[in-house]
């Protein structure tokens, strides 16, 4: 936000947010669209919020430029003119609050970022035994053992798995190497976290 006061501002409503979520929030706060195109490693960051009405290149603009560095940051229009809101669709925007409204507003945005935020590091392994289906969290399993035509899938209790299925290692490590896991024998899959 060219307003540099507002800018802040928003960065406190959003620290306190996380804060109460006990998350640990870093946040960057820019007065010109050449601070916010200079800052390293973009692609660490996961929102951006941003003004429309800025000098030298509008926010629309500047938010393209920012989901081509990284296509997954949600943008979050704040900004004073309502007329701009159709352009949010050109860059995918994930909301458009009007200045006026940001301390009602807010809130409901940061809380639907942070079920997506949740959703998404929730994955599960899908398993399918004696004709149920169950979802194990990824997070709680720390390897995965194949032994003939069965998968056995252990946690933090060793030599204790808690499943078994029927299938084969090959056909879940791409979900699995995609998730931090990694195959370290022909029969043995390590959640590396």
């Amino acid at each position: 936000d060219d307003d540099a006061a507002f800018g802040a501002q928003v960065a406190e409503y959003v620290a306190a947010y996380f804060a109460g979520h006990e998350i640990p929030v870093q946040s960057t706060v820019c007065s010109s669209p050449q601070q916010v195109l200079e800052i390293p490693d973009m692609e660490l960051y996961s929102i951006a919020f941003l003004d429309v009405d800025m000098p030298e290149v509008n926010g629309i603009a500047l938010g393209g430029q920012l989901k081509r560095r990284s296509p997954d940051i949600k943008l979050v229009y704040v900004s004073a003119y309502l007329a701009f809101a159709l352009d949010g669709y050109k860059v995918n925007a994930y909301r458009y609050i009007l200045k006026r409204d940001v301390v009602k507003q807010l809130p409901g945005c940061l809380d639907d970022i942070y079920a997506e935020m949740m959703q998404a590091g929730a994955k599960t392994l899908t398993v399918h035994h004696n004709r149920e289906t169950s979802e194990i969290p990824l997070d709680q399993i720390y390897y995965l053992e194949s032994d003939r035509r069965q998968i056995h899938v252990y946690s933090d209790l060793a030599h204790t798995p808690i499943c078994t299925y029927y299938g084969k290692l090959a056909d879940e490590l791409s979900l699995l190497e995609e998730n931090g896991f990694l195959q370290v024998g022909r029969s043995d899959v390590v959640n590396m976290q």
